[in-house]
């Protein structure tokens, strides 16, 4: 459809370019009624729409996910290192050994060389206390 006007520049009418003007309006009114979408192309944007949506809402649930999962993890980090944490048991010393053997040789009437190996026993043995507990 092809629309032939013919324009006269020396005329001033108002009255003819209302008329051409409501004449497009009116060819191009009757256009927008003529062209519509096709099935097919219809159903294909509702499907591309839906699949968006549909990815929409897995990042927004992969999103809560993961900010679930820093809150947690914030908040029980220092509850598991609390757990965790042994408190390791002073280092024996040469001092703290002889001193204890001294003790014990009296209390047991031993020498003190029995006496010895019986505190490195016994410091053996509470060592593997905690270990054996666990």
């Amino acid at each position: 459809m092809t629309i032939h006007h013919r324009l006269n520049p020396s005329a001033n009418d108002d009255r003819g370019e209302s008329a051409v003007e409501r004449q497009i309006a009116a060819q191009v009114a009757a256009l927008g009624g003529a062209i519509t979408p096709s099935r097919r192309h219809r159903d294909r944007v509702l499907e591309q729409a839906s699949d968006s949506v549909v990815q929409l809402k897995g990042k927004v649930r992969s999103a809560k996910v993961v900010i679930a999962m820093s809150i947690l993890l914030v908040l029980v980090s220092p509850l598991i290192g609390a757990m965790t944490r042994v408190k390791a048991p002073a280092p024996q010393t040469a001092e703290r050994a002889n001193a204890a053997a001294l003790r014990h040789a009296e209390a047991s009437q031993l020498s003190f060389d029995w006496a010895l190996v019986d505190v490195f026993s016994r410091f053996r043995q509470e060592k593997r206390l905690p270990r054996d507990s666990s």
